[in-house]
């Protein structure tokens, strides 16, 4: 016959019923949880780059690729047409001012002198042969003038003694007409004739003029010829690097024709190439960052060019530092055109979760999930953004592409 159960014994029943309720329970909740896990995406963090929101000053900058160039080039140029004979230095190398690079074939400007020279003889010549002509012809005149006066004397005499005659009627009145006659011919003649000597002086002194300019225009011509005689040497006009050289021996060079351009070893600036499409957003003075090997040196653009080929133009940016010793000739750089600024902004790096400019869609990690949040992106330079958003300083953001997650609202960072 059964007995009834002591309180005790009914006690311990009922605590292992509740033990193996609450066994069952927690082995629901594992079991649920574990399908939970298996069934929610997730992703190992090695296989993501994450980096974490810094507050820091953005700028807005533009991108282009530039290329380091001196700041000072000077161009020689041919001064005459002639030939290259020799050639005495090679391009990449320094130079001194006064250093022989070119001689230029110089028989036609000897020539040329020669000729001058002659010239000018021939006009010191004709300039004193002119001397004497016009010293002869104005003896001759005075010669004459001196017989005129003589004649005006004794014709002045012979008409006071027939007026005198003529009072008492012992001349005829018309031997007195002829010979006052006389008398007023002799005054004009010798009027004219120190006319003509004022005549002739001018005029020979007009024809000398200009023959002593004809020979100040040979005198300049023939300076200039030999200028260009001593010029057929062409030398460096100052130091620096002799970056390029008409080398060929034996061409032919036209006046105005480059021969050699030498730049400056010391201070250089940036030309920089990119497309036209951002012309409106430039101006003449905006700040510029050039980076190269993690280093940055501040400028400014100084130009734009003119031209544009294929859609692409020309920058040049001048350097605060272009004397700075990391500058090197035809090293490349990139250059930031700073249109804007941010100060004391939500920035985090660049990478491949930004797709554009506005309203952009990122995984912030938290807690071991990624959340995915709606942020603007603002600003940007060469290295990064700047995010607007519900987010906060130090903030871990998924920067690597997360286009395979978009559709997730969030998953597990294991």
């Amino acid at each position: 016959m059964d007995q009834p159960l002591s309180s005790s014994q009914l006690s311990k029943q009922s605590n292992k019923a509740k033990l193996k309720v609450i066994i069952g329970l927690f082995g629901i909740t594992i079991v649920l949880f574990s399908i939970h896990w298996l069934l929610t995406p997730s992703a190992k963090l090695s296989s993501l780059r994450t980096a974490k929101i810094e507050i820091a000053d953005i700028a807005s900058t533009i991108s282009a690729g530039g290329i380091i160039i001196p700041a000072n080039e000077s161009t020689l140029s041919s001064e005459t047409n002639s030939q290259i004979v020799d050639v005495y230095a090679q391009a990449g190398q320094k130079v001194i001012k006064g250093m022989h690079l070119l001689q230029l074939e110089t028989r036609a400007l000897k020539l040329s002198i020669e000729t001058i020279n002659e010239n000018i003889l021939l006009k010191d010549t004709q300039i004193k042969t002119k001397g004497f002509m016009v010293n002869k012809t104005i003896h001759e005149i005075e010669s004459r003038d001196q017989i005129l006066t003589v004649e005006l004397e004794l014709r002045t005499v012979k008409a006071g003694r027939l007026r005198q005659l003529s009072l008492t009627g012992a001349a005829a009145k018309h031997d007195l007409l002829e010979a006052e006659i006389l008398v007023k011919r002799t005054k004009i003649e010798l009027k004219q004739l120190k006319q003509s000597i004022i005549d002739h002086q001018s005029t020979s002194n007009a024809e000398i003029e200009g023959l002593l300019l004809e020979k100040t225009i040979l005198n300049k011509s023939l300076l200039e010829k030999q200028r260009l005689l001593a010029n057929s040497l062409v030398v460096a006009n100052r130091d620096g690097i002799l970056t390029w050289i008409k080398k060929e021996q034996g061409a032919s060079v036209t006046l105005g024709e480059p021969l050699a351009k030498i730049s400056d070893a010391n201070q250089f600036r940036v030309e920089a190439t990119l497309s036209d499409f951002y012309a409106p957003q430039l101006t003449h003075g905006m700040e510029v960052i050039v980076s190269y090997n993690e280093h940055k040196l501040e400028g400014y653009l100084e130009t734009l060019s003119p031209t544009i080929e294929n859609g692409i133009m020309k920058l040049i940016v001048n350097l605060k530092q272009p004397e700075n010793k990391l500058l090197h000739q035809n090293i490349r750089v990139d250059v930031g055109l700073i249109t804007d600024r941010a100060e004391k902004a939500k920035t985090i790096i660049k990478g491949a979760f930004v797709k554009g400019q506005g309203t952009q869609t990122i995984f912030v990690i938290r807690n071991g999930v990624a959340y995915r949040t709606k942020v603007d992106i603002g600003f940007s330079d060469k290295d990064r953004y700047q995010i607007i958003g519900d987010i906060k300083q130090g903030d871990e953001i998924i920067i690597s592409d997360t286009s395979h997650f978009a559709h997730l609202k969030e998953f597990i960072v294991n």
